[in-house]
């Protein structure tokens, strides 16, 4: 016994809801991938910001307080609004200067494990010293 509806209206209903249950699914996908790609970014430019400040910090005659500057000045550039402020600190020795930037990337979409994804970038360089004999023993 057939139904009061032809069956073509039924077929498109069933599209209709199939379509209603797996868009919401699809879009969590993308949205996550779009996630981690953002989180890779961060970390790419944090260690990149590291790297440049680690430099500076190492070269003869600078402070490590210009380094921190030119990284922090590198993440605003790189990453914008898009982080909380960075928290960078420095550990200047004798023969190394170690930069480390920490900063919180907010989420596109809610997460369970709380409202900020944490991202930190660092970068070791050795120091440069000036050898008035040019470096021969």
């Amino acid at each position: 016994m057939a139904g009061p509806w032809p069956l073509g209206r039924l077929q498109r209903a069933q599209g209709l809801v199939e379509s209603a249950l797996a868009f919401p699914l699809l879009m969590v996908l993308v949205l996550g991938i779009l996630q981690f790609a953002l989180y890779y970014h961060a970390r790419d430019v944090l260690t990149g910001a590291a790297q440049e400040g680690a430099r500076l910090a190492a070269e003869d005659g600078r402070t490590p307080d210009e380094g921190i500057d030119r990284a922090v000045s590198l993440v605003a550039a790189g990453l914008g609004s898009t982080v909380d402020p960075v928290q960078p600190s420095v550990a200047a020795q004798d023969d190394v200067v170690q930069v480390v930037l920490t900063t919180q990337l907010a989420p596109i979409i809610p997460l369970p494990i709380g409202t900020a994804i944490a991202v930190q970038g660092h970068a070791t360089v050795a120091r440069e010293r000036f050898r008035p004999d040019g470096g021969s023993r």
